[in-house]
């Protein structure tokens, strides 16, 4: 009888608590508690426990035997992205954000890779803000180009008809008869 290894299957294998709670027994570990996860010697398997508390999920860098990997193949699901993390530039296993110098040298860097007419229109717009710097300042409509407050007693208002009418008519007014007047009112306007 031929045995094969965890890894020498094709795609990781969910186990059972009970193989695994052998497989504690076998290295010598305590299963009581459960553990959340197990790491494999040669660490590039590790086995995860359910939310549930059911089964182990086997981790590798290429797969994951958990329903989020089944779902979406071929991307990473949580536990890789946690127990494997993809390494970057710098051979680190964290990614961080850049800065925005380091967005910009990188555009400059990949710019000649792009479409002839994005360069012309990265061009024409460096052109432009350069030909006027303060192009970007937004202008409003008060006294020097400043948005601000609106002071109530400076508002020229025009007083509605129907609120004269509804001052000289002396009886109640329905909503009918104020839908009449305003549609008058928009009339002659």
């Amino acid at each position: 009888m031929e045995i094969n290894s965890l890894q020498d299957s094709g795609a990781p294998i969910t186990q059972s608590i009970e193989a695994v709670k052998s497989l504690l027994a076998y290295v010598g570990r305590a299963s009581d508690p459960l553990p959340t996860s197990l790491e494999l010697p040669d660490k590039r398997c590790i086995l995860v426990l359910s939310n549930k508390k059911d089964v182990y999920y086997t981790v590798t860098p290429n797969g994951c035997s958990c329903p989020s990997a089944a779902y979406r193949p071929g991307k990473p699901c949580k536990h890789q992205r946690k127990y494997f993390p993809e390494p970057t530039k710098a051979g680190m296993g964290y990614t961080r954000p850049m800065t925005m110098a380091e967005t910009l040298e990188d555009h400059e860097r990949r710019l000649p890779n792009l479409p002839k007419s994005y360069q012309r229109m990265v061009r024409a717009a460096r052109e432009e803000a350069k030909a006027d710097p303060d192009s970007f300042k937004a202008s409003g409509k008060w006294p020097g180009g400043q948005n601000g407050p609106v002071d109530p007693d400076t508002i020229d208002t025009k007083p509605s008809i129907i609120r004269e009418m509804l001052i000289d008519c002396g009886h109640d007014t329905t909503l009918r008869d104020v839908a009449y007047w305003q549609k008058k009112q928009g009339q002659e306007a």
